[in-house]
């Protein structure tokens, strides 16, 4: 176990790459890990990691279907009845993100009300929502904290191009729904990080980094979470701990 210590940690979007590397991470220094994602019977590296460390549990959530909400409620309710730490990995796509969907949408002549909309609600609102479903969970555990994981696409600062209607504008909208969830906890004394994980779309490869660098992402990512003071709960900062611009 690291510096950062165990904790109950439950992760979504455990079925991409960065999510299964916070598993991992989480896993390394000696947490009980409660990893989610649509089906993790499909991710046969989340059954490997079980095999590997123990003291991890599989759950079928889907954040953005409250339908899958409702039934994971009662599956982590036999498991744990308090979490540490609430990681909020990119969300895994939705039936409206097909590769020639997500290409209608990222641009200003096809762009559609439907893909917008359907996108924020996924990758925005859902987040949000299940924080507040597990609210009774981080309320009684031990100086419990929430790291939303986004990207520099949701900076209105740093948008100096067109193109990426929906990505931008949902990654913007999970920015100030986290902002403003972090003042709402702020009573219920838990953390909320927004942690700038760069761009990581299908795989590592896809996004031009080696595992080595996806490790340091999570890692640090976790790092920065931890040690966010209290007082700048809801900022956005990278995983190397820089301040990121809104």
């Amino acid at each position: 176990m690291n510096a950062l210590g165990a904790r109950r940690t439950l992760v979504t979007g455990a079925s991409r790459p960065l999510g299964i590397e916070l598993v991992r991470q989480c896993l390394i220094r000696g947490d009980t890990v409660y990893a989610s994602c649509r089906n993790p019977a499909r991710v046969p590296v989340l059954a490997d990691l079980r095999a590997e460390f123990g003291g991890l549990e599989l759950i079928a959530l889907d954040p953005a279907d409250p339908a899958s909400v409702a039934d994971a409620v009662p599956v982590l309710e036999s498991l744990t009845d308090s979490l540490d730490l609430l990681v909020l990995a990119p969300a895994e796509d939705g039936p409206h993100e097909r590769p020639k969907d997500q290409a209608r949408d990222a641009h200003l002549p096809t762009l559609t009300s439907t893909g917008l909309t359907e996108h924020y609600r996924r990758h925005a609102v859902a987040p949000v929502l299940l924080a507040r479903t597990l609210l009774p969970w981080l309320a009684r555990g031990e100086g419990a904290r929430v790291l939303m994981v986004s990207t520099s696409e949701g900076s209105l600062t740093e948008k100096i191009s067109g193109g990426a209607y929906a990505q931008s504008a949902s990654a913007a909208g999970l920015h100030m729904l986290t902002r403003t969830l972090a003042h709402d906890l702020a009573e219920e004394q838990i953390v909320v990080c927004l942690g700038n994980g760069g761009v990581i779309d299908k795989s590592a490869e896809d996004a031009g980094e080696s595992p080595l660098q996806l490790e340091d992402i999570a890692l640090g990512l976790l790092m920065q979470c931890e040690r966010l003071p209290r007082q700048r709960s809801g900022h956005f900062v990278d995983w190397t701990g820089a301040e990121r611009a809104w």
